[in-house]
């Protein structure tokens, strides 16, 4: 029996049928942090205690569950500006080199408990990842991010790799507008987004939708905007939205109305969406789903699509063969 790559993982949105499910789903983190040692005070503290680290940006981060885990189980810091300055990162060799042991194809998400593309990260320490991923390219890697400068300074000049697909976090409005346009100006064969944990109402028409119908009307002239005619491609694309509201201790209110827009605005421009999970704290609105009587979850993040309104249970992936236009 092979043995199992890095970690799996029960995230949602990693279980692609093409590499088998739940069982092919799997997380990576291969750049650690460790405690510098002018301040460790714990004498029985030693190197091998490492864990990783992050430090929060947006809102998106207040209740960060890699923090918590990291605190608990790792180098014992939460993910504050302040303990930056304690930690130093470093490439646990052992972990780094997982995926080239696996043959049977995987979808890794990377970097599940810290941001790859974090500031305080060394480009040459990206630059060991990113080469493990081109040389094992069986695998698909997910790569997700809430610094989508960072990442679209690194991957710009690089050779797009059709099996590594980039994200950006975009858990409000304002973070959709900041980030969206910078991962459509970063080369990558698959971009999708992450709305969540989903804070408020989010209009991503104009990134998914209205380019389209501008396209459209370009190629067919406007009496011809059939959404059934074959896809044109020109330029950049958002290739697939994943949603979802926030779960754990102090989770904040998520409406699923809000998916249910997002989910009938990916509809009308064809692009596939995933809904994760209604989280803790769903605030149905009766009205608006037709005098429904609000479910009581059994499932404590809401993760359970049996117990949704049918409207919500869309689970869809992207083709690993999305072309994008990248310059």
């Amino acid at each position: 029996m092979e043995r199992c790559v890095v970690n799996t993982t029960k995230i949602e949105w990693c279980h692609r049928p093409e590499t088998g499910g739940a069982a092919g789903a799997k997380t990576w983190n291969p750049i650690r942090a460790r405690m510098k040692r002018e301040h460790i005070s714990n004498p029985a503290y030693r190197p091998s205690h490492s864990g990783t680290f992050c430090t929060r940006i947006s809102p998106g981060c207040t209740h960060c569950y890699a923090s918590a885990i990291n605190k608990r189980f790792g180098n014992g810091l939460d993910y504050t500006v302040p303990n930056l300055e304690k930690i130093e990162f470093f490439i646990d060799e052992r972990i780094l080199a997982e995926p080239l042991k696996a043959k049977k194809p995987h979808t890794i998400f990377v970097g599940d408990m810290f941001d790859l593309f974090h500031e305080a990260i060394g480009p040459l320490l990206i630059a060991e990842v990113l080469d493990v991923m081109r040389r094992a390219p069986q695998h698909t890697y997910q790569l997700l991010t809430k610094r989508a400068a960072r990442m679209r300074e690194m991957m710009t000049g690089l050779n797009v790799m059709p099996h590594v697909w980039l994200g950006v976090s975009v858990e409000d409005q304002k973070r959709a507008d900041e980030r969206i346009p910078l991962l459509l100006q970063t080369p990558a064969a698959v971009r999708f987004l992450s709305v969540e944990p989903q804070l408020e109402a989010v209009d991503l028409s104009h990134y998914v939708f209205d380019r389209q119908v501008e396209v459209r009307h370009l190629v067919n002239g406007p009496a011809c905007l059939n959404f059934d005619q074959a896809d044109y491609s020109v330029g950049p694309s958002i290739d697939w939205v994943i949603v979802g509201g926030e779960s754990g201790p102090g989770a904040r209110p998520f409406n699923p109305a809000w998916a249910h827009s997002i989910i009938r605005q990916c509809a009308l421009a064809k692009v596939p969406c995933f809904v994760k999970q209604v989280g803790s704290n769903p605030e149905w609105d009766n009205e608006y789903w037709q005098g429904l009587v609000a479910p009581k979850l059994k499932d404590r993040k809401g993760g359970d699509p049996a117990e949704w309104p049918a409207a919500l249970r869309v689970r869809e992936f992207p083709s690993q063969k999305v072309e994008s236009v990248s310059t």
